[in-house]
C-alpha cells in the first residue's frame, strides 16, 4: 500500500522550524509500518527531515490554489493507494476532487467551527464529504465534531499525537527552573504565566524563569508586555524566540515545573506531553483535550487568574514530594498511553482499512 501524506502551506517539514503538525506527521511516518512505501510532500525547504522521504514544492509566486493544485499533481505522480492531507480543509477538499478514485482522508489538528443556524451547519458539514475518513488528534475535538454534526460520526477516528521516547531519557540534574514553551498568544495564558511565575519566584532567589516563546512576528505588542512581565526577575528570567525542537526537548528534560495554561480549549496539548515526557511536574488549565492528557497527574489552574499560577508554583516548589510524584506519574501516563509507537499502529491499521474497504 503506497501512502501520500501532504502538507498544508505554512508548514515546515525540517527539524529547524517545524510547527506542530510537522512533528507530528514526521513521528507517524517514521513509526509506521508503511514507511518506505509512505512520501511526505509540502512546502519545499532546504533542510527537510531525513530517514524519510520528502518531495518538496516551490510555493513562491503562487496562489493558495494554485500551490494546492502542484501539491495535488506531485502526490498523483507517486500513485497512491491513500493520500492523507493534514489540516486545511479547502486544500484537501481540492486535493480530493483530484483523487475521486481512491480513499482521501483528513487528518485534523485543531478544534472544528461551531456552525451558526441551519444553512451554516448544512454547509459545514458538506465540506466533510468528500473525505473517506476524518482523524481527530484527541476525544475532545472529536466529541465537538460529532456534536456539531452526528452524521460524521462513522467516519471519524481518534488517534493521539505521540512521541518517540528514546528521544527522551531521564535527565541527570534537575534545573531549578519554571518552564512555559508555546506560541506568544493570549489563548496561550503567556502573560498570566509570566506575572504569576514572577509573583511565585519573588521570594526564591534560587529558581529561575525560562519562556521559549514563537510567533512573535504578529504579535510583537503582546511579546513586549510578557518581557514587561517577566523584568522584574532581571536575569533569574530568560525569554527565548522561535528554537528548534532539540532545544525546547532540553528545555523540558532540565526544567522542574512546567507550566501549560492555555486560555481557551485545547484541541490536544503536544506540550504537556512534553513536559511530562521530560520529566518536568506540569501545572495545567485542563482545558479542552488537555484534560484527557494531564488530568490527574497535573496541578489544576484557573488560567485566567496569575494568582491561582502563582500558588501551583510556589505549592510545587515547597513540596518536594508532590513534584516528584506528578513527574513521575507523569512520564508514566505518557509511557502508556502517547508513545508513538502505539499511535502509529492505530493510524496505520486505519490506513489498512480504508484501503481494504476500497476492494483492494
Amino acid at each position: 500500500m503506497k501512502i501520500a501524506v501532504i502538507l498544508p502551506r505554512g508548514t515546515h517539514f525540517g527539524p529547524d522550524k517545524a510547527t506542530a503538525i510537522d512533528l507530528c506527521a514526521y513521528d507517524f511516518v517514521r513509526f509506521s509500518r508503511y514507511r518506505e512505501d509512505t512520501v511526505v510532500i509540502g512546502e519545499a525547504i532546504d533542510h527537510p527531515y531525513g530517514g524519510v522521504r520528502f518531495v518538496g514544492v516551490p510555493r513562491a509566486g503562487k496562489s493558495q490554489a494554485a500551490f494546492t493544485d502542484a501539491l495535488a499533481a506531485a502526490a498523483a505522480s507517486e500513485r497512491p493507494d491513500v493520500v492523507v492531507v493534514h489540516q486545511h480543509i479547502p486544500s484537501a477538499r481540492r486535493i480530493a476532487k483530484r483523487f475521486s478514485d481512491r480513499p482521501v482522508l483528513l487528518h485534523r489538528h485543531n478544534n472544528p467551527k461551531r456552525p451558526k443556524g441551519f444553512l451554516g451547519r448544512w454547509l459545514e458539514e458538506r465540506k466533510y464529504a468528500p473525505f473517506a475518513r476524518i482523524i481527530l488528534i484527541s476525544a475532545f475535538t472529536r466529541d465537538r465534531l460529532v456534536a456539531f454534526f452526528p452524521k460524521l460520526a462513522s467516519k471519524t477516528h481518534v488517534v493521539h499525537n505521540g512521541l518517540d521516547l528514546s528521544e527522551w531519557p531521564a535527565a541527570n540534574t534537575e534545573r531549578r527552573e519554571v518552564l512555559f514553551v508555546g506560541r506568544a498568544v493570549p489563548e496561550k495564558g503567556v502573560l498570566e504565566a509570566a506575572r504569576g511565575t514572577v509573583s511565585a519566584l519573588s521570594d526564591k532567589p534560587d529558581w529561575r524563569a525560562r519562556f521559549i516563546l514563537s510567533g512573535l512576528d504578529g504579535n510583537a505588542g503582546y511579546a513586549a508586555e510578557i518581557d514587561a512581565a517577566l523584568r522584574p526577575l532581571g536575569t533569574r528570567a530568560v525569554v527565548l524566540r522561535d528554537q528548534p525542537h532539540a532545544v525546547v526537548r532540553e528545555a523540558f528534560r532540565q526544567a522542574a515545573v512546567a507550566l501549560v495554561p492555555s486560555r481557551f480549549e485545547e484541541p490536544f496539548g503536544r506540550t504537556a506531553i512534553e513536559a511530562m515526557a521530560g520529566g518536568a511536574a506540569l501545572i495545567s488549565s485542563l482545558r479542552g483535550g488537555l484534560r484527557e492528557i494531564a488530568e490527574g497527574v497535573s496541578l489544576d489552574i484557573d488560567p485566567d487568574d496569575p494568582a491561582s499560577i502563582a500558588s501551583a508554583i510556589d505549592r510545587l516548589i515547597r513540596d518536594d514530594a508532590l513534584r516528584f510524584r506528578l513527574a513521575e506519574d507523569g512520564r508514566k501516563r505518557v509511557e502508556s498511553a502517547f508513545a508513538i509507537e502505539r499511535s502509529a499502529a492505530q493510524l496505520d491499521d486505519l490506513y489498512a482499512s480504508v484501503h481494504q474497504g476500497m476492494g483492494a
